[in-house]
């Protein structure tokens, strides 16, 4: 496996959704006001502490965002109507309720009503919070000394980039009202079904005269949604992972609770490497759906990856290794045999615990009628209990199996990659086709994008043929090949 890879630049959408996109609206009192007794001078904390903290914070596709304040020349036209735009539209807005300036707190009422995450709310050390929004997380900043500046400068940038990563629903407003939608119909807002526990969007308003009447801003919000969706998938289709990433993104930012656009965006994460945010998504998926067994198995996919990387005697004792989470998948669909062949990769790869791996491998194969992913372990785990490769008992299985991996191979673009390729390459080699081995080989090998891949077929080969003395032609050669692109792409 590899550890997390260097963040690189991801394209930003254009116009102005992209500016919204990177601003962060400040919502705070202007110039000099009494606060507790004494006189604050509020844009010097802005100049000072807020805008240089919220330059330095970063979004999850790394950019960096753009400080808005009403006072500062940020607006163009109508102040009033820009206001609300970034009121509502803003990626964040960082409220300061120091003061208990009126306009502040109506401007906060208005965002959480339009946003259900991305509102940060501060107050200076000591100030007092309103009962009204005491249930709410309110941060704290100091002033008054330079230390006390440069700690809430960094605090702050912290606080900002930790939300833009886990978007959280933080809306009062819309924590209540889906309380009342689940509490009374137990459907989604509108009237849809929410499977696996999927986020619903926001519910239509209503109106005296018109019970169902549909609110403008839920149906533009559901149609973004949808659009960011629609982009994903078409990303995916080019291969374009990092646009993928960055559209699942958007529609969660509107739509939190999107177990469907998390769990997407979690896989994307997992393709690129990135474990550890992917992690994140998949765990928060199971919190939000806790019957929804692929989230599950993914968790322990990623669980098991992240703990493979950190040898055993450095690995602390509370780190799950994918063991719980994969045994709760195969429970919540046991007729998965990919949960199961997981849960054979953590016990032979992280628990080291061969016989086990072999029982979930042979049980996989079965009842996925041959599938080549845990048929092909349990042969190689078979061969390095016993010594010796018995393939005449599972001649038509490999049949089988190369004949899926070769559509999966011949699709544009291929599917599965590297895996199609290596899989195929393994099988050749069972069939004395040297020639056939080294090129599919080949082309597992242009395929791969992380060192670890390679690795993992490499490791396969020696730990079990050259191990127990299994002799194949062109096997060395394959090998030398795959440790070269190892070290090239290390």
């Amino acid at each position: 496996m590899t550890t997390e890879p260097a963040p690189d630049a991801t394209p930003q959408p254009s116009g102005k959704f992209a500016e919204l996109e990177r601003t962060c609206f400040v919502i705070m009192p202007f110039g000099k006001k009494e606060v507790g007794g004494k006189e604050v001078d509020f844009n010097f904390i802005y100049k000072e502490i807020f805008e240089p903290a919220i330059e330095r914070a970063t979004t999850p596709e790394k950019g960096n965002l753009l400080p808005a304040r009403t006072d500062m020349d940020a607006f163009s036209g109508s102040i009033d109507q820009d206001m609300f735009e970034y009121i509502m539209y803003s990626r964040l807005a960082f409220a300061d309720i120091s003061g208990f300036n009126p306009n502040v707190f109506y401007e906060i009422g208005a965002r959480h009503s339009a946003q259900e995450s991305g509102t940060v709310i501060f107050r200076q050390t000591g100030h007092a919070i309103p009962f009204d929004i005491n249930s709410i997380k309110i941060f704290e900043y100091d002033y008054e000394s330079d230390e006390g500046v440069e700690a809430s400068r960094d605090f702050i940038t912290t606080v900002l980039s930790n939300t833009l990563k886990r978007n959280r629903l933080d809306s009062p407003v819309r924590l209540a009202l889906r309380a009342q939608w689940s509490g009374s119909s137990g459907s989604s807002p509108g009237g849809e079904s929410s499977p696996q526990g999927a986020s619903a969007l926001a519910a239509p308003a209503q109106s005296a005269g018109s019970p169902a009447a549909p609110c403008q801003a839920d149906t533009w919000r559901k149609a973004e949604v949808e659009k960011f969706m629609r982009d994903a998938e078409e990303a995916i289709r080019i291969d374009d992972l990092d646009m993928a990433r960055v559209n699942y993104w958007g529609a969660l930012r509107f739509d939190p609770l999107n177990t469907i656009a998390r769990m997407r965006l979690g896989l994307v994460l997992k393709s690129q490497g990135k474990n550890y945010e992917a992690l994140e998504e998949f765990a928060t998926v199971t919190k939000l759906a806790p019957n929804y067994g692929e989230a599950w198995k993914e968790k322990g996919v990623v669980e098991g990856q992240i703990s493979r990387v950190i040898p055993a005697r450095k690995r602390p004792r509370w780190l799950p290794d994918g063991f719980d989470s994969l045994t709760r998948a195969t429970m919540l669909v046991p007729g998965d045999f990919d949960a199961w062949s997981s849960l054979g990769g953590v016990l032979k790869n992280v628990r080291q615990d061969l016989a086990g791996a072999l029982k979930m491998y042979s049980h996989a194969a079965e009842i996925s009628d041959g599938h080549p992913y845990p048929l092909l372990n349990a042969m190689k785990l078979e061969a390095l209990h016993t010594g010796e490769l018995d393939l005449e008992s599972v001649r038509e299985p490999l049949e089988r199996a190369e004949a899926l991996r070769l559509a999966q191979a011949r699709t544009t673009p291929p599917t599965d990659t590297p895996w199609c390729f290596f899989d195929l390459a393994e099988i050749q080699l069972y069939q004395g086709e040297t020639r056939s081995f080294l090129e599919f080989v080949e082309q597992g090998v242009a395929s791969c994008t992380m060192d670890w891949q390679p690795k993992t077929f490499r490791d396969s080969l020696k730990n079990v043929f050259v191990a127990q003395g299994i002799e194949f032609e062109g096997l060395t050669e394959g090998i030398a090949r795959l440790e070269q692109a190892i070290a090239d792409l290390a």
